[in-house]
């Protein structure tokens, strides 16, 4: 690619949630806000609940090496439930417009810049 056609392709990818690729169209469904919040609050309970169960775990057997691991499978717990956009977060969707196409303005427009002469 060249500098413009990646700037550009960048654009549209992050722009567009369908992309093609081989001849295939992808569509990668995103989170609505209502989604994002429940998150959130889910992510919190399993890393609060993880890090409780830990610390107890790891103070009864004496060992923060215990204590780390129960965390660790907490937050990697909370990661697959977070992270995917599961359709459970996608139940409220926006409803978005049509993107409309403006056609470019034809002719050239003259510059209001003057030619003043500097003294």
């Amino acid at each position: 690619f060249r500098s413009n056609e990646y700037k550009s392709y960048l654009s549209r990818a992050w722009l567009n949630s369908k992309d093609i690729m081989l001849g295939i169209e992808i569509h990668i469904p995103e989170m609505d806000f209502e989604g994002q919040k429940l998150a959130e609050i889910l992510q919190y309970i399993i890393l609060g609940i993880s890090g409780l169960i830990g610390f107890i775990y790891g103070y009864l057997c004496e060992s923060f090496q215990q204590t780390f691991y129960v965390v660790a499978t907490g937050s990697f717990i909370a990661s697959m439930v977070v992270i995917p956009p599961w359709p459970i977060y996608r139940k409220n969707p926006l409803p978005f417009h049509k993107p409309t196409v403006t056609p470019a303005p034809s002719g050239k427009q003259k510059s209001n810049k003057s030619s003043k002469k500097k003294n």
